[in-house]
């Protein structure tokens, strides 16, 4: 399904618990918890987006948490480019800043930096001058 295919709406809404977002396939529409700072809902916006591009999360517990490390993976590379995060690493080595600096949230860094090719993790290496 690409985006380009249908419309759909990003909402603000109070979500129950820990929910950041959720996807509500019937309507459309990509909804946000409405208590999320500003870079939590870029980071939730992005991570639903994906969701939708891909399709429903499968039912099966296994199947769902494999989905979600896909859909955050990919959530992560759109959101942080590589030469952002050399710079934001050449800056600082506590994830927190470095996730300020990029714009995003220490869960999204994570991602980002766990999903680093090998060929990413070099490139990343010799720019900030390591080994």
């Amino acid at each position: 399904m690409h985006l380009d295919d249908e419309r759909w709406a990003v909402e603000l809404a109070v979500l129950p618990g820990a929910q950041a977002g959720r996807v509500d396939w019937a309507r459309h529409a990509v909804v946000v918890d409405r208590r999320l700072s500003q870079v939590q809902r870029r980071c939730t916006v992005a991570h639903e987006l994906v969701h939708v591009e891909r399709g429903p999360v499968p039912d099966d517990p296994w199947l769902r948490t494999r989905e979600e490390r896909a859909v955050e993976a990919e959530a992560a590379r759109r959101l942080i480019e590589l030469d952002a995060l050399a710079d934001a690493l050449a800056w600082s080595d506590r994830p927190a800043e470095v996730a300020e600096e990029l714009w995003v949230d220490v869960q999204l860094l994570g991602a980002r930096v766990a999903g680093l090719s090998e060929g990413e993790r070099a490139w990343l290496a010799e720019r900030l001058g390591e080994e």
